[in-house]
């Protein structure tokens, strides 16, 4: 089945607002988080700030490596984290891989493509502000 999300709108820190392609999701470890998530076609890997991932009681004890992204360099750590996509009488609970940023970084947690798009057909329609997940059914 495939379910629509239409863009949300987000506040940038300079006061400013943008529509953007972004889904609420659950995010489930020791505790539970909700949030809205922003999913990033450019990003090779998911990832979150330290401070969520604290909250969900990630395992945050793996070799600190670099991430790389618009604002440049940063340490991360990889951990792994589930989430919940779910919209009417849908619902996906998949598990992804996601380096953790390190220091105090404020961005959504973004969906990249290693592991959430290896889960749905995305498809972003610009024009009408949608996006479309289709599962991806194994078997």
């Amino acid at each position: 089945m495939t379910i629509q999300f239409k863009y949300k709108t987000v506040k940038r820190p300079d006061g400013t607002s943008v529509r953007t392609p972004s889904i609420p999701i659950l995010l489930n470890g020791k505790e539970k988080f909700e949030t809205i998530a922003l999913i990033d076609s450019g990003a090779d890997i998911s990832a979150i700030p330290k401070a969520i991932a604290e909250i969900l009681g990630l395992d945050l004890s793996g070799k600190i490596t670099p991430a790389y992204g618009i604002g440049g360099k940063v340490d991360s750590v990889e951990s792994r984290m589930n989430i919940v996509v779910e919209k009417g009488h849908e619902k996906y609970n998949i598990q992804i891989i996601v380096k953790v940023i390190l220091g105090n970084y404020e961005f959504p947690v973004l969906l990249g493509r290693e592991g959430f798009f290896d889960e749905f057909v995305v498809s972003f329609d610009q024009s009408k502000e949608k996006i479309l997940l289709k599962k991806i059914n194994r078997t």
